[in-house]
């Protein structure tokens, strides 16, 4: 197993021989850089685990320097924790905007030191594992594309192959969140948003074992008398706090009486569920996702909705976005779909499937999306 490598920059070197004489100890590589310039260099050519950061220095500042390591998508996932003798509380608003994860107060105390870092070492390895996790997931995904119209017996061979990373990632972060004292709100926010990528990508594991299974043989409804209340209740359960987390406005409304609909319960709710996933996942911090359902008593018609504030879709891809075959093209020419495709696939199919049907509203590019699922009742 390599050294973690520590970076260490001070514009005075006594300063750099005292932060390397208290981490002796420990197996780490240690490096030293005593102005900005030159630690964004090292940075820029070097792969490092952890950053200790003065910030008081001629030219480049700590806070510049900062904000530039986490501008940079190959260095943003390094932590960087502030050493400074600074103590007025807008010095260190300042280096948590810049992306600072962490500060140590001059006189640095040894034990502290210690402490914080072998703690932000350890998310760091978490997150490397969660990386290369992800990207196997990644390339299984495009083996599953290439495989998708002579997936016959294949189909469930490369499903099983996707779910062995995820569960492993689910396990390590469910781990880790078991012991959320251990770690700053920022280092808990980052564990819970990658556990809710894990769900997202269960559910799509799901939609497509669903859509082999209804191409293969036809999908057999299980249905039964559903309470659109409960069922909404329990999707916003997993949901209320990742738009939280994500600065998101998430409301359902219930409009009126609405009946027991005969239905179901189990793909209607990942229906509606997938819709969220989706809408959360592409709407901006500050934006606004509304639900509401209603029922149609003339008609008898129940009616989902689930608005977004996100990037929208030109009225030319309406149509095209539940067609898992469209979704290459689509991404190919900059459209953004949304859960890989296979998800508004899956919705499609299963509302189809109760005699429904699905559809997207959306002014063009920038104005949100509106989608609108009916089902019989």
């Amino acid at each position: 197993m390599n050294r973690p490598v520590i970076l260490v920059v001070d514009d005075e070197e006594r300063n750099i021989k005292l932060l390397k004489a208290m981490l002796s100890l420990e197996n780490y590589e240690l490096i030293g850089a005593q102005h900005g310039e030159e630690a964004l260099d090292l940075v820029a050519r070097k792969e490092f685990d952890l950053i200790l950061l003065d910030v008081m220095m001629p030219g480049l500042d700590g806070f510049e320097v900062c904000r530039r390591i986490k501008e940079n998508e190959k260095t943003r996932a390094v932590p960087v924790v502030m050493v400074t003798a600074l103590r007025e509380k807008e010095h260190r608003i300042h280096a948590l905007e810049a992306g600072a994860d962490d500060f140590i107060s001059k006189p640095v105390d040894q034990t502290e030191l210690f402490l914080r870092v072998k703690s932000l070492l350890r998310i760091k390895t978490y997150h490397d594992d969660l990386r290369r996790n992800y990207s196997e997931l990644a390339e299984m995904h495009a083996k599953l594309r290439e495989l998708e119209k002579a997936k016959e017996g294949l189909t469930h061979m490369v499903i099983h192959d996707l779910s062995t990373p995820l569960m492993a990632i689910s396990s390590i972060v469910q781990l880790v969140l078991m012991d959320k004292g251990a770690f700053s709100a920022k280092q808990v926010q980052f564990l819970q948003t990658s556990l809710d990528q894990c769900q997202d990508l269960n559910r799509q594991i799901q939609s497509l074992l669903d859509i082999h299974r209804m191409e293969e043989a036809g999908l057999k409804l299980q249905r039964e008398p559903a309470e659109m209340a409960d069922i909404v209740k329990e999707i916003l359960s997993q949901f209320s706090s990742r738009a939280f987390l994500k600065g998101i406005s998430l409301t359902f409304e219930l409009v009126g009486q609405i009946p027991a609909v005969s239905l179901d319960q189990n793909l209607i709710g990942r229906v509606v569920s997938n819709l969220l996933s989706n809408a959360l996942r592409y709407t901006p911090t500050g934006g606004s996702i509304q639900g509401s359902v209603d029922f149609k008593s003339e008609q008898r018609l129940l009616r989902i909705t689930i608005r977004d504030t996100g990037p929208g879709l030109d009225p030319e891809y309406h149509e095209r976005v539940f067609d898992k075959f469209e979704q290459v093209s689509m991404k190919k020419a900059g459209v953004i779909v949304g859960m890989s495709g296979v998800g508004l696939t899956f919705c499609k199919m299963a509302v189809d499937a109760h005699g429904g049907r699905i559809w997207v509203e959306s002014e063009g590019k920038g104005k949100g999306c509106v989608f609108n699922v009916e089902i019989p009742g």
